[in-house]
């Protein structure tokens, strides 16, 4: 059950409720979302993790969970909230905050994915713990980065089956490199917040997305999107961040019990359950009414990889533009991805 508060309510209540012995001292967390409370993001994953970490520490830690943004703001105000403290725990994604996790973003790179969840979660947390821990994610523990299955090009009237069918199209994306992507196969990028989608593609305000299997069953966006191709371009990261001052606020054996449930094992857990939903959504999207699933040949995709390959550069001069080693972050971040198995 979910506590609905108001906003000022929950800022009037302190984060941290000691109690009059230190050894029983309990704290308690408010987690924000801005999924809904009947996602899989939720049923699966953020409540869980609260009932999990409550049970574990004996009752001492308390997470409130608060879905839906229900104490206020925008998706994009998320990080803000976590670093200024309003909230202790967040969900998010990485592109809802564009330039706030530039390192991150370059996991969503086009052809550098895993192709499943349960590979490129465990990938991304290692290539965070290694690059980006110091850096965008000094403020937060980090209890989780992990990725969607593969997201595909999705479209209402045109189908893709050559790079020269990307031309003049406008596709609707989620993050800064995955529209660098769209901009090189020759069409546009839009950005369109996940709600709104459904009804651009019905209106023809764009010609399709760029997303993972999995979110077009929920979203029911088979029944607009009429051709999917069905090669894997990225995979989008999902973010589950910690305010280390709320996180430091714990005693050892406290904060041993968030660790046990964060990081790269986690990751992998949570990335099978993601993988779990994708079979179920091809077998919609292939069975609603004049849906059509395209698999192009090895020597298409070559044609696609090549087209992608200015994305790589921008990246790194990104990363070198932010004092950091870019070469050297991509080709970890190569080397990385390809040791748990390249799509």
């Amino acid at each position: 059950m979910y506590r609905r508060t108001l906003l000022a309510s929950a800022l009037a209540a302190p984060a941290v409720l000691p109690s009059t012995r230190a050894s029983a001292q309990t704290f308690t967390f408010r987690l924000h979302s801005f999924s809904s409370p009947t996602a899989l993001d939720h049923t699966m994953h953020l409540d869980r993790w609260a009932e999990t970490v409550g049970r574990e520490s004996g009752g001492r830690i308390k997470v409130e969970v608060y879905p839906a943004l229900q104490l206020g703001g925008q998706a994009r105000d998320l990080v803000q909230q976590a670093e200024d403290g309003v909230v202790d725990i967040i969900w998010t994604v990485a592109g809802f905050s564009p330039g706030r996790f530039p390192g991150t973003e370059g996991l969503e790179l086009p052809f550098v994915n895993t192709g499943t969840s349960a590979t490129m979660s465990p990938a991304a947390m290692e290539f965070a713990e290694k690059h980006l821990a110091d850096t965008e994610y000094r403020a937060f523990k980090i209890i989780c980065i992990h990725s969607t299955d593969r997201s595909v090009v999705h479209t209402t009237r045109r189908p893709i089956r050559t790079l020269e069918d990307f031309r003049g199209l406008r596709i609707r994306v989620a993050g800064r490199f995955i529209g660098e992507t769209v901009s090189a196969f020759g069409a546009t990028p839009v950005g369109i917040p996940l709600p709104g989608v459904y009804e651009a593609l019905a209106r023809g305000q764009v010609d399709g997305m760029m997303i993972n299997w999995a979110i077009t069953l929920p979203y029911r966006f088979f029944e607009v999107a009429k051709y999917h191709t069905d090669t894997a371009v990225f995979q989008g990261m999902l973010l589950t961040l910690m305010n280390r001052r709320s996180y430091e606020r714990l005693p050892p054996d406290l904060r041993a019990v968030i660790d046990a449930n964060s990081g790269i094992n986690y990751a992998k857990k949570m990335g099978e359950i993601w993988d779990s939903q994708t079979a179920p959504a091809i077998a919609a999207n292939r069975d609603a009414p004049g849906n059509e699933i395209i698999t192009i040949s090895p020597q298409e995709r070559a044609r696609w990889v090549a087209a992608a390959q200015p994305v790589y550069q921008t990246w790194i001069r990104e990363m070198n533009r932010l004092g950091r080693p870019g070469q050297q972050m991509f080709d970890d971040l190569m080397a990385i991805t390809a040791k748990y198995g390249r799509a």
